[in-house]
């Protein structure tokens, strides 16, 4: 008798001791992820990220499919558009995103879609002389840099053109036949299209840029064979730039084929920071697989002006635009918010070190006596405890980013200084 209330006795002490392990267990996990400070977010829809009418910032997209990715990004556009800022698509060579935004935006006061089949860019064509002149000198790499004199020189030429009722067009410049200027001035002088000042004047100039001529062929030839989007004479009277973009308060695409395009990318990259300078806010989003670690566009986006917003969109973030030390964590500190998908294993790794870590309590279940006894579980006659210690977790653990899926999806938003989890619901799901 006494052996079975001793017996019914321990099995209800077990029980109870059971109850309140699993009772600070929990507390002990609630109190983690307090901690933790990562917000369920629960299934969320594109137009709930970038609302129409919420706030307008720099933006980071970096991993999951193309088609999560094109979805942000048109939604980030009609944030931007339906705000009046101007806006400008650089891709490499997604034409679902490009058809995307041309079947959306049809209708907008100014939608411009450059590419091969349509080329019809030139930045230089609404210029003055002196503006052309300056441009192309810093466009230019630095292994054929035009310098002050070859700045001067592209000015004059300008000038010769437009008295030859010409208006001066990038691709007219991969053809200009150097050695033949001063024939085009005697010419120009004879016909009265230059009076007599006039024509010293342009001698004296072309003859200061002469030393220039073998990096400009060299330039300006390069640079039309990587461009295929640039202005023909005959697109000329419909050619666009992104200083016309932004005058007409539109969104223009354009599609470089590749970011390797190095000539190319830096001649567009010069009219961005041109732009950028007059202070007219616009967004440019750059969604692309690569990206020259040391090129223009990336110093221009790393020191950017209040006028110019960003969006970057990459299928892995760290490697598109440079793993150099620090560049990962600059770009996510700069934006104001960044929608990280699913990445592999190495980009996993760096973005939880970017996400920070919190305090953890690990718990340690010891067991002594008995084990194994009774049907239930409940290891009568054996007793346990717990032990506590603290540890420094990552907030988001790499698995935790690389199992995200296809449509998983973590929010770093640094105006609020917080960070999300969720999941982007598609169109048309509860």
């Amino acid at each position: 008798m006494n052996g079975g209330y001793s017996a019914s006795f321990t099995l209800m002490a077990s029980v109870i001791a059971r109850l309140n392990r699993k009772k600070a267990r929990k507390k002990i996990e609630r109190l983690n992820e307090r901690n933790r400070r990562v917000r369920q977010l629960g299934g969320v829809r594109v137009s709930q990220l970038f609302p129409e009418n919420g706030r307008i910032g720099s933006i980071c997209i970096s991993g999951g499919s193309e088609t999560v990715r094109n979805a942000l990004i048109l939604q980030n556009c009609r944030q931007s558009v339906g705000a009046g800022m101007p806006t400008i698509v650089l891709h490499e060579g997604n034409l679902l995103l490009e058809q995307t935004i041309r079947r959306s935006f049809l209708g907008h006061g100014y939608l411009r879609v450059v590419n091969a089949s349509d080329p019809c860019y030139d930045p230089i064509f609404r210029l003055n002389d002196v503006e052309i002149g300056h441009f192309v000198s810093e466009a230019s790499p630095d292994d054929h840099r035009i310098d002050a004199r070859g700045a001067l020189y592209v000015k004059t030429l300008a000038f010769l053109l437009r008295r030859q009722g010409i208006s001066p067009y990038t691709r007219m410049f991969a053809h200009c036949p150097h050695g033949s200027i001063g024939s085009v001035i005697d010419a120009l002088e004879r016909s009265g299209k230059l009076n007599a000042g006039e024509a010293k004047r342009a001698r004296k100039e072309t003859a200061r840029g002469a030393g220039a001529h073998a990096d400009m062929d060299y330039y300006f030839q390069q640079l039309e064979l990587e461009s295929p989007v640039l202005a023909w004479k005959r697109n000329l009277p419909g050619c666009t730039s992104i200083a016309e973009c932004i005058r007409r308060k539109g969104i223009l695409t354009i599609d470089l084929g590749s970011a390797g395009r190095r000539y190319l990318l830096d001649y567009i990259s010069t009219e961005i920071e041109w732009c950028a300078r007059t202070g007219i806010p616009f967004r440019l989003v750059v969604d692309a697989a690569c990206l020259p670690e040391s090129g223009k566009l990336m110093r221009i986006l790393k020191n950017t002006s209040g006028a110019l917003l960003w969006t970057l969109s990459s299928p892995d973030l760290d490697r598109t635009f440079g793993s150099a030390p620090g560049q990962l964590s600059a770009l996510l500190s700069l934006s104001d918010r960044a929608v990280l998908l699913s990445h592999g294993i190495r980009t996993s790794e760096k973005l939880s070190a970017e996400l920070g870590e919190y305090e953890c309590i690990e718990i340690d279940e010891t067991r002594a006596g008995q084990t194994n006894i009774g049907r239930i579980g409940l290891h009568y006659g054996a007793s346990s405890g717990f032990r506590t210690s603290a540890k420094r977790k990552p907030v988001v653990a790499p698995e935790e980013i690389g199992t995200l899926g296809s449509d998983g999806f973590i929010l770093l938003d640094n105006d609020a200084s917080t960070l999300g989890k969720g999941r982007i619901l598609q169109e048309g799901c509860p």
